[in-house]
């Protein structure tokens, strides 16, 4: 039976380590034009010559984050996902810094759970909205966040390196407006 508990920082006084992972065969190509009178973004699905995949190890209770939360979902007492998020309150925003379910767990309704107390926090914090940030490259992600009502609302074409839309992982942020 899957059980969802909040976890705090002090309890984790060597770090608390999360491992991004995925594998993806579609990514979304960004072309960018500059014109006279503005400038056009276009994001075309295609698909990989060879699938992508990402594996990055990295710390879930960044000290950069401020008043983070952060849930881990267990099933038997093994951890099999996790989920933090940040109140921004000078916009009154809830971001999503991370989620993230174990492979072997995932497609089970795991990340809609953890999504659902995401959206359960927001409310009772009063946020506006919800947003995130996600890669071109991660379709199952975003697949995942457009399922939950999530919409494109901006890019950032040089957030990793100078070469992100050559390599095919632009900065997508993603937003779902919640009902006042």
């Amino acid at each position: 039976m899957l059980h969802i508990k909040r976890i705090y920082k002090e309890d984790y006084p060597n770090g608390k380590k999360i491992i991004y992972q995925y594998h993806s065969d579609k990514f979304y190509d960004v072309s960018y034009q500059v014109h006279e009178n503005g400038w056009t973004m276009d994001f075309t699905l295609k698909h990989f010559d060879t699938p992508f995949h990402k594996y990055l190890e990295g710390e879930i209770f960044e000290d950069y984050l401020e008043e983070i939360e952060c849930y881990i979902a267990e099933i038997d007492e093994e951890e099999v996902g996790i989920v933090s998020c940040s109140h921004e309150k000078w916009n009154n925003v809830l971001r999503i810094n991370d989620i993230h379910v174990n492979s072997q767990y995932q497609h089970n309704g795991i990340g809609s759970q953890l999504m659902a107390l995401i959206k359960t926090r927001a409310g009772e914090l009063g946020a506006r909205a919800i947003v995130l940030e996600t890669q071109t490259s991660n379709y199952p992600a975003i697949q995942f966040y457009k399922h939950h009502g999530f919409q494109l609302i901006g890019c950032d074409l040089l957030s990793y390196s100078n070469t992100d839309m050559e390599n095919r992982e632009v900065r997508i942020e993603l937003g779902l407006v919640l009902e006042a």
